[in-house]
C-alpha cells in the first residue's frame, strides 16, 4: 500500500466524517431503520491493489457505481460493494429480512443505484457547503456481476492514473445487528480539488 501523509489523509477524513453523518441519516431514511456509519478509514491504493482486494474472498466486489462530477472539476467517483454488503443492502433497501436475497436482479439494481447515487451527493453536498466549491454529480453507469467487476473497474478508471485514495465506510444497523461496507475512490482531479479544499479551510 502507497503511503499517504497525514495532512491528506485528514482532509479527507474530516470530510467524510461528516458525509457519513449526512449519508446515515439518508439511508436511515431509505431503509425505516437506524444506520450508523464507522469513521471512515482513508488509504492510497495502487490500481493493481484495487483490482486484487475486489476480486478475491470475502471482499470481491460485485456491484460498481462509476458518478461523473462536474462543477469547479471534471473528474468521477467510483463506489465498489463487496457482494454481502450488496446483498444486505438490497435487503435493508427492499424492507426484507437480511439473507433473504441471494441474487441482484432488476429492483435491487435500481434500488443500489439510488443508494450509490445519494452516498455520492451526500459527500459532495458536504463538500460544497463546507468547503465553499461546486461539484455536481452526473447520471450513474452500473455493473453487476457476482463473478466480481474487475473489467467494469479497469474500465472506468484503468487509464487514469496509477494510484487513487479511497474512502472505505463501514454501516451498522442495529436493529438486524449486520455491518455493510462500501468503498469510495476518487479520480485524480477531482480528489486534488476536494484535498486543496479542505487543507484551506483547515488552515483557515
Amino acid at each position: 500500500m502507497t503511503e499517504m501523509d497525514e495532512m491528506t489523509k485528514g482532509a479527507f477524513q474530516e470530510a467524510g466524517n461528516i458525509g457519513m453523518g449526512h449519508l446515515a441519516t439518508s439511508l436511515s431514511k431509505m431503509v425505516n431503520r437506524e444506520v450508523k456509519i464507522d469513521i471512515p478509514v482513508v488509504e492510497m491504493l495502487s490500481l493493481d491493489e484495487i483490482i486484487s482486494r475486489a476480486s478475491n474472498g470475502k471482499q470481491k466486489s460485485v456491484v460498481g457505481i462509476h458518478l461523473n462530477i462536474s462543477g469547479d472539476v471534471t473528474g468521477g467517483t467510483l463506489i465498489l460493494l463487496p457482494k454481502f454488503s450488496a446483498l444486505s443492502f438490497s435487503d435493508l433497501l427492499l424492507k426484507k429480512s437480511i439473507g433473504t436475497t441471494t441474487k441482484i436482479e432488476e429492483m435491487e439494481i435500481r434500488k443500489l443505484r439510488e443508494m450509490g447515487v445519494r452516498l455520492c451527493s451526500s459527500y459532495m453536498r458536504v463538500v460544497n457547503d463546507f468547503l465553499g466549491i461546486n461539484l455536481a454529480i452526473g447520471d450513474p453507469r452500473m455493473d453487476v456481476n457476482m463473478e466480481g467487476v474487475t473489467e467494469f473497474i479497469k474500465k472506468e478508471i484503468g487509464q487514469l492514473a496509477d494510484e487513487f485514495i479511497v474512502v472505505k465506510g463501514e454501516c451498522y444497523i442495529p436493529s438486524t445487528n449486520s455491518r455493510n461496507e462500501f468503498n469510495m475512490l476518487f479520480e485524480p482531479e477531482a480528489s486534488d480539488v476536494i484535498m486543496a479544499a479542505i487543507m484551506k479551510k483547515m488552515m483557515g
